[in-house]
C-alpha cells in the first residue's frame, strides 16, 4: 500500500426549515456523491485522496460549494488511521451494515 494515500472526511451541519435550505443540502449531498464520497453516516462523508495536491484540490470543491447557511468540518487522516477505525452499534438498523472499507485496488 502507497503511503500517499489520505482519507478525506467531510461533517457537515445543513439547515433544513425551508424549501431552500433542503434544496440546497440535497445540492451539496449531490456534489459529495458525485466528487467521489461515500457516506460513512448522516452528514459525515468520506473518500480515498492520493496525495496532498489530491486533498487541497478535493478541499478546494468543498469550500466553493458549502452552502450560504451552511458549516463543514474537513478531517484529514492517513489510509493506515482510518483502517483503525471502530465501528460500535447498537441493535442494527435496516440502514445500517457491515462496512468494511477495504483498500481499494488499482489496475
Amino acid at each position: 500500500m502507497d503511503n500517499n494515500f489520505m482519507r478525506l472526511i467531510a461533517m457537515f451541519d445543513l439547515p433544513v426549515k425551508t424549501r431552500k435550505q433542503v434544496k440546497e443540502a440535497n445540492s451539496f449531498r449531490k456534489f459529495l456523491i458525485k466528487d467521489g464520497y461515500h457516506m460513512i453516516q448522516y452528514s459525515v462523508y468520506g473518500r480515498v485522496c492520493n496525495g496532498q495536491d489530491s486533498v487541497q484540490m478535493h478541499k478546494s470543491r468543498l469550500k466553493y460549494s458549502v452552502p450560504k447557511e451552511g458549516s463543514i468540518r474537513v478531517l484529514t487522516v492517513t489510509e493506515k488511521q482510518f483502517c483503525n477505525i471502530d465501528i460500535m452499534l447498537g441493535e442494527k438498523e435496516k440502514f445500517d451494515k457491515d462496512s468494511n472499507y477495504d483498500l481499494i485496488s488499482f489496475f
